[in-house]
């Protein structure tokens, strides 16, 4: 298909699904990260617009004012921002599971770059962050990634975005589902942790004369790392089971 040889109205829609799904891509996981060289981001924006475009028949105004094909744009990115960064608050709930764990190990002041985001994330957080990764790529998350920006062309045609009381709703319960994802995560090696704790003050009260301090760190170490080695195979299915929620979030952020 050539861009160039478009009718004006043709051309300018297809301007706006480009934004649409830029705003996808620049922001979501894994595709948003600084990594990724901006060329490549564009690239993998414009392919997937033209395979999305001959889908999409309504045909933009061309004598519309620049003004108002500027709102137009706005509201496109809009929708393209809130689809990638909904599917960024699932990974931000599984980082933030391990910058839990982190402080109760005293991992808490060890920081490492996200290779995703360039910040300076926790040990635990970044290693559950890069297992989240491997398991959203094993089950083919990418492709509910392309499903939902499909789908979102049927369920807000262009042009007819409206920011409603229920998407800001969504994205509060969506926050709040991110802490409720690091908890539950999280929780098990939190929870051995703390009767890690428990046991070493016990400890330090019926035996004054133990260094209790220089015992603590490289149990409470060795103690987290079984908890989380034992508790994978529980967390990789918990993994899937909120990637394949996915796409119905993605959908529910824009209407």
């Amino acid at each position: 298909m050539d861009v160039l040889q478009l009718e004006p109205g043709r051309l300018l829609t297809f301007l706006l699904v480009l934004t649409r799904v830029s705003g996808v891509f620049f922001l979501a996981p894994i595709f948003g990260s600084r990594n990724i060289p901006t060329q490549a981001k564009v690239g993998l924006a414009l392919i997937t617009s033209l395979v999305i475009f001959p889908f999409t028949p309504s045909d933009v105004d061309p004598g519309m004012h620049m003004v108002d094909f500027a709102l137009l744009l706005a509201k496109e990115l809009t929708v393209g921002a809130l689809i990638g960064f909904t599917a960024t608050l699932i990974f931000m709930g599984f980082l933030l599971a391990g910058q839990i764990i982190d402080i109760q190990m005293g991992f808490g002041m060890v920081n490492v770059i996200d290779p995703l985001s360039n910040l300076s994330v926790s040990i635990m957080g970044q290693f559950k962050n890069l297992l989240a990764i491997l398991v959203f790529l094993s089950i083919n998350g990418h492709h509910f990634l392309f499903s939902a920006l499909a789908k979102s062309f049927d369920v807000v045609p262009l042009t007819m975005f409206e920011f409603s009381p229920a998407i800001t709703s969504h994205f509060v319960g969506m926050v709040a589902n991110m802490f409720i994802i690091g908890l539950k995560i999280g929780g098990p090696a939190i929870g051995v942790l703390l009767i890690t704790d428990l046991a070493l003050g016990i400890i330090a009260r019926t035996v004054p004369q133990m260094n209790v301090f220089i015992v603590a760190m490289p149990l409470k170490i060795t103690v987290g790392f079984i908890a989380i080695i034992s508790m994978l195979s529980l967390l990789l299915i918990y993994m899937s089971q909120i990637f394949g929620q996915m796409p119905e979030q993605m959908i529910r952020s824009i209407k």
